[in-house]
C-alpha cells in the first residue's frame, strides 16, 4: 500500500503538518507499505532520507494539473493518478497533511486489497447539508447528471481528508476527474467540487466506507494543532533527536486530548474581525542599516 501526501506552496505549516502525519504513519505502517510525498520542494523532506519517497513537481506541472478550468484542487486527483500509474499493483491511501494515524491501519490495508474504497467520513446527504456552499451546490446540481450519475436526494458528500483507492479499481480516478471537470464546466461553485467528485466516482466502484476510526483529521482546529506540532518539532530539533528518538517521542503525544474540531462563535469571529480592522499595529520600528 502506498501512503500518499501532496504538499506544495510556501506555507511552512503545511510541511510541519505533513511531518507529524508521516511520523504517525511510520508508527503504524508495515514493511511493505511505502510513504510517498509529491512536492515542489523535496529538500524539505530530507530528514526522512530513504524512509520516504519524494516525487518532485514544479509550478508548471501544478498549473497543468489544474486543467482547462484552472481549478486548484484538481491537482489532488492528478496526484493520485500519477502514483497509480507509477505503482499499478499497490493500493493508495491518500491523506491531507492535517491528519494523523491513531490506530493500526491493517484493516484499511486489507480492505483496500480486496477492492474496498474509503474516504474520511460521510458528511451527509448533499440535499440536507447546511453550509452555504453545500446548499448552493444542491441548488445548482439537483436532478442533473454527471457521467450518468444523477444528483438526487440520496447522494452523499464525503470528507476528502483521506481517500483510499483500491488497486483493483484505479479507473475510478479517471471517472472522478471527468466528473470534476464536468462540474467545473457547468459552473458549479468550486470550493468542494473535487471532494464531491471523489464521493461520486469512488462510490461507483465500491460502496464508500469511513476511516475516521483510524485517522484523525483536524481541519476544524488547525491553530491549536499547528501550535502543538510546531512546539513538538522545535523540541526535536533543539534537543537533536535522531530519527528513532523522534518516533519514540511521537508515541508520548496524547492525540485524543487535543480536539479535532471546535465550533467558533460567529459573534466572537465578527468581534475579532472588527478589532483587527480598527486596531492594527502602527509605527513599526526597524533596526538602522
Amino acid at each position: 500500500m502506498n501512503i500518499l501526501y501532496l504538499v506544495f506552496g510556501n506555507k511552512i505549516e503545511n510541511y510541519q503538518q505533513a511531518y507529524f502525519s508521516i511520523f504517525t504513519a511510520l508508527l503504524h505502517k508495515n514493511d511493505d507499505d511505502k510513504i510517498i510525498v509529491i512536492t515542489d520542494d523535496s529538500s524539505l523532506f530530507g530528514f526522512f532520507e530513504n524512509k520516504v519517497e519524494t516525487i518532485f513537481i514544479n509550478q508548471d506541472t501544478i498549473k497543468y494539473w489544474e486543467g482547462t478550468h484552472q481549478f486548484f484542487w484538481r491537482v489532488k486527483i492528478k496526484a493520485l493518478q500519477l502514483v497509480a500509474q507509477k505503482y499499478p499493483h499497490d493500493s493508495i491511501l491518500y491523506l491531507d497533511s492535517d491528519t494523523f494515524f491513531y490506530k493500526n491501519m491493517d484493516v484499511l490495508r486489507s480492505a483496500l486489497q480486496s477492492g474496498q474504497h474509503f474516504m474520511h467520513l460521510d458528511e451527509g446527504k448533499l440535499s440536507q447539508l447546511s453550509s452555504k456552499t453545500e446548499k448552493l451546490m444542491w441548488k445548482q446540481m439537483k436532478g442533473k447528471s454527471y457521467e450518468n450519475i444523477i444528483i438526487n436526494e440520496n447522494v452523499a458528500m464525503w470528507n476528502a481528508g483521506l481517500i483510499g483507492v483500491s488497486q483493483k479499481h484505479f479507473e475510478c480516478l479517471d471517472l472522478t476527474l471527468r466528473i470534476n471537470d464536468a462540474m467545473c464546466a457547468d459552473g458549479v461553485t468550486r470550493r468542494l467540487i473535487e471532494q464531491f467528485a471523489f464521493s461520486l466516482g469512488l462510490n461507483q466502484y465500491s460502496e464508500l466506507k469511513p476511516a475516521d476510526h483510524i485517522v484523525g483529521h483536524y481541519w476544524g482546529n488547525k491553530k491549536q494543532w499547528n501550535d502543538t506540532i510546531s512546539l513538538f518539532l522545535r523540541e526535536c530539533f533543539m534537543k537533536k533527536y535522531d530519527f528513532d528518538a523522534v518516533i519514540e517521542r511521537v508515541k508520548e503525544v496524547e492525540l485524543t486530548k487535543i480536539p479535532i474540531r471546535i465550533k467558533e462563535s460567529s459573534t466572537q469571529r465578527k468581534f475579532k474581525d472588527l478589532i483587527d480592522k480598527f486596531y492594527t499595529n502602527k509605527r513599526p520600528v526597524y533596526i538602522k542599516n
